[in-house]
């Protein structure tokens, strides 16, 4: 099914997505799969501006980093008044397929009606380190695993569901998406995470999708 069909958002609607492995390139379908609707695409930390078909990029730019930070708490709040869907990117990973999170992230706030964490496969059975992981000591402090040791399913895992983890500050319905699902071998993969995802916490999430962004394709547990 397409990311329309998928994620069955209702309106207006005020999404925050979180994670590590394509939560751009999911904020840009979402927008697109609306075109007839009013949409906001703005960070609640920071984030480069995005061109999204008819949405509207909004944030404050800085000059020296070419990125958009976020408004004010008040003036965020306001904004999304005025739009039919807002998607709000509320962390940063700095594009690597890990992370842990810091005591002040993800930024949520209470008005958002979806939390949609996005997670892929690619650092499994890499080496936990610097070169796959964005804030290292959290990590490994979320998943039990030591510098150097291989990244396992029960990583990822851990790395969602852990309190501190992924979905920590997490508002309204949850969703998780396993993303870059391509072929059958990483399909495999992907519904042993997503098991084991349910498995730890039984009815926490909405809705549990493997699929790919790419190929604006999606699968249901």
């Amino acid at each position: 099914m397409r990311t329309i069909t998928a994620l069955a958002l209702d309106f207006p609607c005020v999404v925050a997505v979180v994670g590590c492995g394509g939560k751009t390139s999911l904020i840009d379908r979402i927008a697109d799969s609306y075109p007839e609707k009013r949409v906001l695409i703005s960070p609640t930390t920071k984030m480069f501006p995005m061109q999204a078909g008819k949405a509207d990029c909004r944030g404050i730019l800085n000059p020296s980093t070419g990125k958009f930070e976020a408004f004010t708490p008040c003036e965020l709040a306001d904004l999304v008044k005025h739009y039919d869907l807002s998607l709000l990117e509320a962390d940063g990973s700095r594009g690597k397929p890990c992370k842990g999170w810091r005591a002040d992230e993800p930024v949520i706030p209470e008005y958002v009606d979806k939390t949609i964490g996005v997670v892929t496969l690619n650092a499994l059975g890499r080496l936990a380190g610097d070169e796959w992981v964005h804030n290292l000591p959290q990590f490994l402090a979320l998943t039990g695993i030591r510098a150097g040791e291989r990244i396992e399913i029960r990583s990822l895992a851990d790395m969602v569901v852990n309190p501190a983890g992924m979905f920590k500050n997490s508002v309204g319905g949850k969703i998780l998406l396993v993303n870059q699902v391509e072929d059958g071998e990483t399909a495999i993969r992907a519904r042993l995470l997503l098991h084991a995802v349910q498995a730890a916490r039984p009815g926490y999430f909405e809705k549990l999708l493997l699929g790919s962004v790419r190929r604006d394709h999606w699968e249901a547990l």
